[in-house]
């Protein structure tokens, strides 16, 4: 059994290259391993910039193996690989909590009813469940899953096919009732049953806080109102059901991007499911997206507002060709969050150029990147030559020695603070 520890945005080691499983993966583009029994987050690929979908986990440059900007675990057999943030430190509890504090702030999940275990076993399954709010978020923007379902029933009014073996055993002496199977269209049904059930298992057995945010605590109450016939010892044969029948409706999507999380998630019961050496799961976190949409709770409720366009623009007055979509900006400044690794602290070509665009586009006077380091800091590399504007880079300081959570938490907001006051300054 091997196991590997990687870092994102790091080289990887030779012995390591010859692992089965880095072999595996190193020849799939993110596209290819969607149709495994992969959890890729943020759901739709599409949704990122960085993460497209002919892209690697692995990349090659001088000879060298890299890992890029994706976190996560992924196992196949035996074999299981690692890959946390690079401000993960080894010697420190395994549980990443750089990752898990991004996730508790994009996703707004801010309150646990004690510890999470920090215990290399379950990471995995509270990554799994720290997406669980926003997979069933985004499935109920279509409505409540609706499908038909069979039902039996046992009374005078006939509404399909009578089952007379029941009916004998049943209504005998009769008196009035008729046993019959009918099949009905129904919001109680098998996929709903399921993420009841994950509720169920998260609230109660993992000791997650899921009613802690209104939308969270609305989406809850409108599964549990639609399964009347749940039971609690019914998990087995309703996560049965699902492996067995997937949701395959386009239009529902979402639907069953939750229910593949949902039977991960209860599936670490070991709920009598035999485990298939020969196919690889996990989960796969976009982290560069995830920094992004972290810094979007910072900024858009900065003193100096920022906008966060969710959609492309066109740099032309007259068409629609030409679409861009700076991350931040407002009437004097525009920021790119960038996750990747700057060597030398210095803006690589490309991003140079792309910033220098954003800044002529938005008619700005200063255009950056920000970006996560060991320190925080705001530095100016120059202003431009021909049209002007001020190019600089700001750097965000990541906790690298907290020996708890709540001690990381208490530094990053510190950070935090660093930072606001360092674009205060900048602006002003």
């Amino acid at each position: 059994m091997a196991k590997i520890h990687l870092k994102d945005n790091s080289e990887v080691k030779e012995d390591d290259i010859k692992n089965s499983l880095i072999q595996f993966l190193a020849n799939r583009n993110l596209e290819n391993l969607a149709k495994e029994n992969l959890i890729i987050f943020p759901p739709t690929i599409k949704e990122s910039k960085d993460l497209k979908p002919d892209n690697y986990i692995f990349t090659s440059h001088n000879g060298q193996v890299w890992t890029r900007n994706i976190i996560g675990i992924i196992k196949k057999g035996d074999d299981e690989l690692q890959i946390t943030s690079r401000f993960h430190k080894t010697n420190q509890p395994n549980e990443d909590y750089f990752l898990r504090y991004l996730l508790q702030k994009v996703l707004h999940y801010n309150v646990m009813k004690e510890q999470v275990s920090a215990s290399q076993s379950n990471d995995y399954y509270d990554l799994l469940i720290y997406l669980f709010p926003l997979y069933l978020g985004n499935a109920l923007k279509k409505g409540v899953y609706k499908e038909y379902v069979e039902r039996t029933y046992n009374d005078a009014n006939i509404k399909g096919p009578i089952q007379l073996a029941r009916h004998i055993k049943q209504n005998v002496p009769f008196m009035g009732k008729v046993a019959y199977k009918a099949r009905e269209f129904s919001y109680d049904n098998k996929v709903t049953q399921l993420v009841r059930h994950t509720m169920d298992y998260i609230q109660k057995e993992r000791r997650f806080d899921l009613e802690d945010d209104l939308t969270i605590k609305e989406n809850i109450r409108a599964i549990k109102q639609e399964t009347p016939t749940y039971v609690a010892q019914a998990r087995y044969e309703i996560v049965r059901e699902n492996v067995l029948d997937p949701v395959r409706h386009g239009y529902f999507v979402e639907y069953y991007d939750l229910q593949q999380l949902c039977i991960q998630i209860l599936r670490q019961e070991k709920i009598g499911f035999a485990d298939d050496t020969d196919k690889i799961n996990g989960i796969i976190i976009d982290v560069a997206w995830l920094w992004e949409e972290y810094l979007a709770t910072l900024l858009v409720d900065f003193e100096h507002s920022f906008e966060h366009p969710k959609g492309n623009e066109s740099i032309y007055q007259s068409c629609s060709s030409g679409q861009v979509r700076p991350d931040f900006y407002n009437d004097k400044i525009v920021i790119d969050a960038k996750y990747k690794l700057l060597a030398d602290k210095t803006i690589k070509r490309e991003d140079r150029f792309q910033i220098i665009s954003y800044l002529h586009y938005r008619n700005a006077e200063k255009a950056g990147i920000l970006y996560p380091a060991t320190e925080t800091k705001l530095e100016t590399e120059g202003i431009l030559k021909g049209m002007g504007g001020e190019i600089f880079k700001q750097s965000l300081a990541i906790p690298q020695n907290s020996d708890t959570y709540d001690r990381f938490v208490k530094t990053m907001k510190n950070a935090e603070n660093d930072l606001k006051k360092d674009l205060s300054s900048y602006l002003n």
